[in-house]
């Protein structure tokens, strides 16, 4: 007997394959694999012998190919881990609640129930993915606007703050509550020899009064920050924002990176996923008006915004009133 096994007739074994691609490729980024792939072209080290059947099967998927007596990343492969971020942010970051989606429907669990959160995950797919499809739109974005001091809330691995302080020479701080993204950025401003320009405090962002150099600060950083802020209603949100721009001086600017609302279109990439990733941590999304008016009601003009490449994003850059 022959089995049909054309993905067109039966599509779950696409989300099959796709989601073993998925786990697997997004933990050997996170180890640092995938590179030493790329420069080796073998999988090390390899202490239960797993490298060879690994390979089998990503050669299986076209991911590489043999060469010789190595192996090599094929168009596909390559074209795969330019995104691969998306895939570290979503199965290391959201993997067990994405997992664990019928406990949050019955209330087995709630929405408060972070601990399947991995931060370490979301903070360094994130990174991975603004460097490409964020970070040089906020950049160009930035141009023409006083930095010499820069906050950055919610910073991370700290990979933009330190392209922010190289680019305009500037001193910054970032905070982040979760301690092995605190470790990892702590790496990131010693390699690139800025720990004198550069630190990094695991601070609650949301907490302002303990917050340090606000005052003395022109340009705060929140990326994919504040909608954590905005699970606590609308009004929480523009008190904090309030709280900042009072304490904040006149004419220092906040950018903002978020990712607007999935809508009903067809084909949308990225934002339906990162809507429900969302709505089941209890948080909600705003689209570029609600925006608008929520900067508004808290003192903040918005200077320009941008659309960058990451599906769904919108970049604001805007300035405290007064």
């Amino acid at each position: 007997m022959v089995i049909d096994l054309n993905t067109a007739a039966r599509p779950a074994f696409d989300l099959f394959s796709g989601f073993s691609l998925c786990a697997t490729l997004a933990s050997l980024e996170t180890a640092g694999l995938l590179a030493e792939l790329a420069a080796t072209g073998r999988l090390a080290p390899d202490s239960h012998g797993l490298g060879a059947p690994l390979l089998d099967y990503l050669a299986a998927r076209g991911i590489v190919e043999e060469c010789g007596d190595r192996h090599r990343f094929t168009p596909l492969g390559d074209a795969i881990r330019a995104d691969i971020g998306y895939l570290v942010w979503l199965s290391r970051g959201y993997g067990l609640p994405m997992r664990s989606i019928a406990e949050f429907v019955t209330g087995a669990r709630g929405t408060d129930d972070h601990a399947g959160r991995d931060g370490s995950g979301v903070a360094v797919g994130s990174a991975l993915v603004g460097a490409r499809d964020l970070v040089p739109q906020a950049l160009d974005l930035l141009d023409g606007t006083r930095v010499t001091r820069v906050l950055d809330l919610g910073c991370g691995n700290a990979r933009f703050l330190l392209e922010i302080c190289r680019r305009f020479g500037a001193t910054g701080t970032g905070v982040d509550e979760d301690s092995r993204a605190c470790a990892e950025a702590e790496r990131e401003i010693s390699a690139a020899g800025a720990a004198g320009t550069v630190s990094v405090r695991q601070l609650d962002a949301g907490d302002l009064a303990a917050l340090p150099g606000i005052a003395a600060t022109d340009l705060v950083v929140t990326f994919f920050l504040l909608h954590e802020i905005l699970a606590a209603g609308r009004a929480a949100l523009v008190d904090h924002l309030r709280g900042l721009a009072r304490r904040l001086p006149a004419g220092a600017h906040l950018l903002i990176a978020e990712v607007t609302p999935a809508t009903t279109e067809p084909g949308q990439l990225f934002s339906p996923e990162f809507t429900l990733v969302h709505a089941l941590m209890g948080q909600r999304l705003l689209d570029a008006p609600g925006w608008h008016a929520v900067l508004a009601d808290a003192g903040f003009t918005v200077a320009r915004e941008v659309r960058p490449t990451m599906p769904g994003a919108l970049l604001m850059l805007a300035r405290r009133a007064g």
